[in-house]
């Protein structure tokens, strides 16, 4: 089964696809660039986030590699490709494990509606600590 079967997966995918290709447009200048569309973005691909930037916080390849921080120095255009590669990459894999919890407490008789009611409050709750 794909993650498409599960109703909370598909709408999470429909989500962060919105978002992303959103806030992408703002980013190359086609459109308004808001902080909320990229931020909703983020907050949905969190748990993948912190492990992209801790591997560059701790390795720190740009400097090393190319002798000066290329994220402060280099247009907001540039990252665009790489932040729907990121969005592909992190929302099919939570979409995944959305559909997998989704299947696995229904096949063990919990109510159907614990998995989507956690993912919203676990990802309201992200958001709710980010601005905080």
């Amino acid at each position: 089964m794909t993650a498409w079967s599960e109703p909370l997966s598909r709408g999470y995918l429909v989500l962060l696809a919105v978002c992303a290709v959103w806030s992408m447009t703002g980013g190359i200048g086609l459109g308004q660039e808001g902080w909320q569309v990229r931020g909703i973005a983020v907050v949905l691909t969190l748990p993948w986030l912190f492990v992209v930037h801790l591997f560059l916080v701790v390795t720190q390849v740009d400097i090393w590699l190319l002798g000066y921080n290329f994220y402060a120095e280099s247009p907001a255009w540039l990252f665009e490709p790489l932040w729907a590669l990121y969005c592909l990459t992190a929302g099919l894999l939570n979409a995944r494990l959305l559909a997998r919890w989704s299947r696995s407490a229904r096949e063990a008789g919990s109510a159907p509606w614990w998995v989507p009611m956690f993912a919203v409050a676990f990802f309201a709750g992200l958001f709710a600590l980010w601005h905080a």
